[in-house]
């Protein structure tokens, strides 16, 4: 009875009774979390309640709060976002380089519910997939264009960044994750634009949407570096402008949406950047927008700030797990003591649902943690690992990882 390494949820909440009482709680003894009311007489209720909750403290697990659980599948559903959404973090980024088209397609395959993906506007206004300000570390910059190794994506066109191979990075590192063999020669990888992962998107039997936070804004450093390009500054905004124009021409998104025809949010935006939220709120105010937060804006703001302004940005909150404040890049100068934001109690989730605010945390990869996120209350995670986040929910559609390799050419 203490043990809950079993327990799974199901995959939508969109049925969610209207006429809920506070007494309807999760059914953790059937080993899928659904909401059910309590068929025990109204004397005995409240005994237990108070025993379903307090047990998994005395076992050593955490405590289960049935009201946060409810609120936010009542918010999911408002917003048209499946609950609890398992968001692959630039891809299935485990199993395959991050942000390349097999991580994206081996994501689709599996059945999640976003393909995650940084956005970075190149030299010649296209929008392509890549997380880091540095190429050096993922790519082959260094031997392609030794004289510009340092210069940055903005400085670079679209064909330039063409010629570089962003999967050899993965076999060096990950050697027992790489057996497809992501180098040239074998299945050369290449940086994608927003277009291509639109297809991979629709190109299968299930459909995910895309949750898409733009990256270093080309505005942002307006000097030139030495050796990269001296163009002159794009206007602020620029950068906001070209994605909503790309997503409205692909479909994915309209400028006026009757919000009683829509089924299924496709595009999220996401961002630590408060402005250009504000950008993406007047340019697509239809679209769900998340704010995410680090340790830096809480020692800055503190998180009463952080809740009002995600309430005035859009829809939801995006904070850390247990993971990151283990990270090396944890930053001990705002947060000398490393700490969680997503823990198993009420402490934060609940000011969340109270602000009417969804939350996905970050980024999530064990087992443990994704239980455990779930069980604080949280609406979705992302996650470099969606085959184990999908068994977690208990959506264990197909789980034979060769045979969708085998399935998208890899």
């Amino acid at each position: 009875m203490c043990n809950h390494q079993g327990e799974t949820i199901e995959r939508r909440s969109f049925a969610i009774p209207n006429s809920a009482s506070p007494a309807t709680i999760p059914n953790y003894f059937e080993g899928i979390q659904v909401f059910q009311p309590l068929m025990i007489p109204r004397k005995t209720r409240f005994l237990w309640v108070v025993l379903l909750l307090t047990l998994p403290m005395a076992c050593g697990g955490p405590t289960i709060f049935p009201g946060s659980l409810l609120e936010g599948g009542k918010l999911s559903q408002k917003h048209h976002i499946p609950h609890p959404a398992i968001i692959a973090h630039r891809g299935a980024s485990y199993n395959a380089p991050e942000g390349t088209r097999p991580a994206y397609l081996l994501a689709r395959e599996l059945g999640v519910d976003y393909l995650e993906l940084d956005l970075q506007l190149t030299r010649d206004n296209a929008l392509v997939v890549f997380h880091d300000e540095d190429l050096k570390p993922k790519t082959n910059i260094e031997q392609k264009f030794p004289s510009r190794k340092d210069c940055q994506i903005s400085d670079f066109t679209w064909d330039e960044l063409q010629q570089l191979d962003i999967g050899s990075w993965f076999n060096e590192k990950y050697p027992d994750r790489a057996p497809r063999l992501f180098e040239e020669g074998a299945h050369p990888l290449r940086i994608l634009k927003l277009e291509d992962v639109i297809e991979i998107a629709q190109g299968g039997t299930h459909t995910p949407g895309l949750y898409i936070e733009l990256k270093y804004p080309p505005d942002r450093h307006p000097d030139d570096r030495s050796g990269c390009s001296n163009a002159p500054p794009r206007p602020s905004g620029s950068f906001e402008r070209v994605l909503v124009k790309t997503l409205e021409k692909a479909g994915w998104i309209k400028s006026v949406v009757n919000n009683s025809e829509i089924q299924f949010a496709r595009v999220i935006f996401e961002s630590f950047d408060p402005k250009s939220l504000e950008r993406l709120k007047a340019l697509a105010p239809n679209v769900p927008r998340i704010l995410l937060v680090d340790e830096i804006m809480v020692k800055n703001h503190g998180w009463e700030a952080l809740i009002e302004r995600a309430r005035n940005l859009g829809v939801g909150i995006g904070p850390w797990g247990s993971s990151w404040a283990s990270d090396p890049n944890w930053s001990r100068e705002h947060a000398p003591k490393p700490y969680r934001a997503i823990r198993p109690d009420l402490a934060l989730i609940g000011k969340f649902h109270d602000a009417e605010l969804i939350v996905h945390a970050w980024t999530i990869n064990d087992e443990w943690e994704m239980d455990e996120v779930l069980k604080s209350g949280a609406d979705g995670f992302f996650t470099d690992r969606p085959m184990q986040a999908l068994a977690i929910v208990g959506r264990k559609d197909s789980r034979d990882i060769e045979k969708l390799w085998k399935k998208i050419g890899y």
